[in-house]
């Protein structure tokens, strides 16, 4: 079977709604799956169409007028947010070790005011901050490793705002979907997970082609599609690697294959193996929720891009399942892989 044949295949039976794949600068695949009309997928992962109920927490989703896909891509937004972090250090507006309290001032935390005052920027990308999600102590900074998903690491986003004194749409819109021709992504609230003053969270809206097109940036070592320097070599390969010991598959808000020992999501043992076996060994990963993911693969210059709900009768809040489903079936495929 054809490999292009062999992705419909697979997006078929996996609640798929969109599937790009790129290698060297050919599209191999552009599988578009839209459902019936807007809704949201709950923390089940069951699709749903229409509004989403009051206080429920979901994922919004809504397809566009050309029989496409726009998506909540959960924890997919993780890397998009290191990547808006690694350009204001490139500009100058922050330095990855500043303590965060010299940008947000004091309380922004519930941690007490000597934890508070020791958390860098850097702790927060890293998932070393030592808080849990209700913003309490767990730890001390920097000696743990403990995937969030509660408003630790999306301090970031108002802090973006604070150091830069610009919205977030502003600085969105400046510094990646301007450059990127991401014109089909914004930020909207989501629904059920807030800030500690009540403020919902930011969720990333958007598309597998645009998304497609931040792969394509990082492939490209920061540059967009023209050429333009979205964010310099160099920082960019500081989000890139191995941020701490404590779980070498984590970088700077981007999950690493290749490296060993890694913590899942919501593990609390590290596993002595890389992340997908399966998969090329340089695979950076931006991932999210029932699958959501933007891979990239230097080696093979490859992007890959994928959005929909989870595998069916899977409860996969990391989204690994389809992860794993994905390179189970394609790993060996020489023609997915770009080889010669």
């Amino acid at each position: 079977m054809a490999i292009a044949a062999q992705l419909e295949a697979w997006a078929d039976k996996t609640a798929t709604t969109a599937l790009y794949v790129q290698i060297r600068g050919e599209t191999i695949a552009a599988i578009d799956r839209p459902l019936a009309g807007s809704g949201w997928y709950g923390i089940d992962g069951q699709a749903h169409i229409g509004t989403i109920e009051e206080g429920a927490l979901g994922l919004p989703f809504e397809p566009t007028a050309d029989d496409r896909m726009r998506q909540d891509v959960a924890s997919v937004q993780k890397s998009v947010i290191s990547v808006m972090v690694g350009i204001a250090l490139d500009r100058g507006v922050l330095q990855f070790d500043d303590l965060v309290i010299d940008h947000l001032g004091a309380g922004w935390t519930r941690a007490g005011d000597d934890h508070e005052k020791a958390i860098t920027i850097r702790h927060l990308l890293s998932m070393t901050s030592g808080l849990d999600n209700g913003l309490q102590s767990e730890g001390t900074p920097g000696e743990q490793w403990q995937y969030g998903l509660g408003p630790a690491w999306h301090i970031l986003k108002p802090l973006l705002v604070r150091a830069s004194g610009q919205s977030l749409d502003e600085l969105t819109e400046e510094w990646l979907l301007g450059p990127l021709d991401m014109g089909e992504t914004s930020w909207i609230a989501r629904p059920g997970m807030e800030y500690l003053d009540g403020t919902p969270f930011e969720a990333l809206f958007t598309s597998a082609r645009d998304l497609n097109h931040f792969g394509q940036m990082v492939l490209d070592d920061g540059a967009s599609l023209e050429g333009q320097a979205v964010i310099s070599p160099a920082v960019l390969s500081q989000l890139l690697q191995p941020s701490q010991d404590h779980n070498r598959a984590y970088g700077l808000l981007w999950w690493l294959n290749g490296q060993r020992p890694h913590l899942a999501p919501l593990a609390s043992e590290p596993t002595d193996d890389v992340l997908y076996p399966l998969a090329p060994p340089d695979m950076v990963a931006a991932s999210g929720a029932m699958g959501q993911m933007c891979q990239v693969i230097p080696s093979r210059k490859t992007v890959i891009v994928r959005l929909g709900g989870p595998l069916p009768g899977v409860f996969d809040p990391g989204g690994a399942a389809v992860i794993r489903d994905f390179w189970s079936v394609f790993g060996d495929s020489a023609s997915l892989l770009g080889a010669n």
